[in-house]
């Protein structure tokens, strides 16, 4: 939920979400850089080679596509946790479309209404503007809470590992021209780190 009193959130820091049935501040993950999404594979990697320099990941379980995350908040993270052994956390279950979307996913897609790279399919019928197309939609956040890009289903983590190191370092990321050919001219993360 959106902080009281909030008319308008700046940043995910004025939302909190529910995890083991207790509401969490996402303040707590300030000065992080985040990987906001709804599923778990591919992030442990960049979990364990970022996490000690401010990179987090945060999931949030839904049952919205296809019924892919059918048993409780509990059931889902014991889930996560046996089949991925990760550490990072996972928060109970919520929507993420439709009248019902959490506030959190609201501004998320008001941020990033389209997952790059390339045009991604468009959400399911009635989900409003910006909607999630389908689980394995990834947010990328900066160290002020902001939502910075957003990844299509099926592009995987590993993908987008130069955004995070260059989101690490308080850049903007990549283009995403950049991340269908990151070989063009302009793209070369090692030279766009190094710039002032």
């Amino acid at each position: 939920m959106a902080g009281p009193g909030l008319a308008s959130p700046s940043s995910i820091y004025d939302f909190s979400a529910m995890q083991y049935e207790q509401e969490v501040s996402l303040s707590n993950y300030k000065g992080q850089v985040l990987v906001i999404n709804v599923n778990y594979p591919g992030l442990r990697t960049l979990y364990n080679t970022y996490h000690d320099a401010g990179f987090n990941v945060v999931a949030f379980p839904c049952n919205q596509f296809g019924g892919q995350a059918p048993g409780t908040s509990e059931e889902e993270r014991q889930w996560a946790f046996r089949k991925f052994g990760f550490e990072f956390d996972v928060f109970d279950k919520l929507e993420v479309n439709g009248p019902a979307a959490h506030p959190l996913y609201q501004f998320l897609r008001q941020q990033q209404p389209v997952s790059a790279p390339g045009q991604a399919r468009p959400g399911p019928a009635g989900a409003g503007p910006g909607a999630i197309e389908w689980n394995y939609v990834k947010f990328l956040m900066d160290r002020q809470g902001q939502a910075v890009a957003r990844y299509k289903p099926g592009y995987d983590p590993l993908d987008f590992e130069a955004d995070v190191r260059l989101t690490l370092a308080g850049k903007p990321p990549l283009s995403p021209e950049c991340l269908m050919h990151p070989g063009r001219k302009g793209c070369k993360v090692e030279r766009l780190l190094q710039q002032a």
